[in-house]
């Protein structure tokens, strides 16, 4: 028997089923099973009399935080097709907890080459849906950081691209069709990559309309200096989840050499932010950033720690990216994660397929859309950058899905790159890298690019 509502299975299987005691029952997420995958399970259907569960995974890139795929198949004894419903929640209960251990099932995961390209290139984008969606808002700043590649005195001046001459503001209408869009699909929005998002007139707006549209996590990253009172109640009233306020010293003369704005204001500003959500009794996470940038001192670092550690939910220390040789370079990189690098990279033997074009879209104010860090990083520099889609001529779905991200996914798991400027010569792909230790009641997460403190979680 087989159960296949979209009939998406090629027409011999239907022929030729030579199981007459086995259901082969695929679920109605509209990808189609890959010839190889359907002799696969039904070559260990011949083998073993257990439960077969077919979920596809991409190498180390899955273990690396990949969005998991859905259940693709299930294939049974027609004996148990009476109490089927009930043993199908209970596994998918337990896969989608990561419980694995004495399944009662065999799962099915390891795919090759032709089929990691079937799912992962051709039917990602229909599969999985972003885990978020940077929204940029504007192009301007009110700072002019030293380290900043995009409103830099030193760095600006060396632009190539005209992405940060004149004003650009994102519009109402497509803030809210972003809204709508994120909102119906459950996505988080993040906004703040490459600006300083209160300047848009209508950010509170925005905010509350996404939550009002169902968007689950709304996340703001901005340097504070406009973060007054008035401005603090209004976004948490909007009801955003968490903030970042990057402040990259601690005393006012080392933020007046990095920042050349007003240190006891966004000290201040943050203070009080924190005080008003303990007025309203609104959950919002509350981070405090430090980018370990030249010339700082290891003691001004540990000031900031000490600082910030107990008064908010997390802190980050950040390693400084530069922008050397037309990409994005980190002067330094955490040792704690080098052996992690060390064995994933003979796992992938060299290089494994970068999780940003399979976890997230960057949506820039004149509707084009990126697709990670260091394209972001580039938009000075780089006029050749391929925007993967027009948010002002197609839904956010059809782009995620559409044939420019799948020929970049595709290109990734090949690791065929050298047309792609962008991504042959990066390492932020290394990123992803996780290390993951409780010092100190704290729980902390190493990356090449970030330490991340943050608050234990109970056991």
């Amino acid at each position: 028997m087989i159960k296949e509502p979209h009939k998406l299975l090629p027409q011999t299987i239907y022929e030729n089923w030579t199981m007459p005691d086995m259901v082969l029952e695929i679920p109605p997420h509209g990808i189609p099973l890959h010839a190889k995958s359907i002799k696969k399970l039904l070559s260990i259907a011949n083998r073993e009399a257990k439960i077969i569960v077919f979920r596809p995974i991409l190498p180390v890139t899955s273990e690396l935080g990949l969005p998991s795929y859905p259940i693709l198949a299930y294939l049974y004894s027609q004996n148990i097709s009476t109490i089927w419903q009930r043993i199908r929640q209970q596994i998918e209960a337990l896969i989608q907890n990561n419980i694995l251990d004495n399944l009662p099932c065999v799962v099915v995961d390891e795919i090759d080459i032709d089929e990691q390209l079937h799912y992962f290139s051709d039917y990602f984008g229909k599969a999985i849906k972003p885990s978020y969606v940077r929204v940029i808002v504007g192009n301007t700043c009110n700072l002019k950081c030293v380290m900043c590649p995009y409103h830099s005195p030193v760095l600006k001046p060396s632009h190539t691209t005209e992405f940060f001459q004149g004003k650009k503001v994102m519009s109402w209408e497509m803030m809210q069709r972003l809204a709508k869009d994120c909102g119906q699909a459950g996505i988080t929005i993040i906004i703040g990559s490459i600006e300083e998002p209160l300047l848009h007139p209508q950010l509170i707006e925005f905010i509350q309309l996404c939550r009002q549209e169902g968007v689950p996590k709304v996340h703001l990253t901005t340097n504070g200096q406009l973060l007054d009172k008035t401005r603090a109640t209004e976004l948490l009233q909007a009801g955003l989840t968490s903030i970042d306020i990057s402040l990259d010293a601690a005393t006012p003369e080392t933020y007046s050499k990095v920042r050349g704005a007003d240190f006891d204001r966004v000290e201040s500003n943050i203070n009080n932010f924190l005080k008003i959500r303990e007025q309203l009794g609104i959950a919002c996470e509350v981070r405090t950033s430090f980018v370990k940038n030249r010339d700082v001192s290891a003691e001004e670092e540990k000031r900031f720690f000490q600082r910030w550690l107990t008064k908010v939910d997390s802190i980050f220390l950040l390693n400084l990216a530069e922008y050397q040789d037309n990409n994005m370079r980190l002067t330094q990189t955490s040792d704690a994660v080098a052996n992690f690098l060390q064995y994933y990279q003979q796992q992938a033997q060299g290089r494994w397929a970068c999780l940003f074009p399979f976890s997230e879209i960057a949506v820039l104010p004149d509707g084009r859309i990126y697709y990670c860090t260091e394209t972001l990083f580039r938009l000075g520099f780089d006029k050749n950058i391929q925007s993967l889609g027009n948010y002002h001529q197609q839904t956010l779905q059809e782009i995620w899905s559409g044939d420019l991200f799948q020929k970049l996914r595709r290109d990734l798991i090949l690791n065929q790159l050298e047309k792609r400027t962008a991504c042959k010569d990066c390492e932020i792909w290394m990123s992803h890298v996780i290390h993951r230790e409780i010092k100190d009641k704290r729980q902390v997460l190493t990356t090449t690019v970030t330490e991340i403190y943050s608050q234990a979680q109970e056991s």
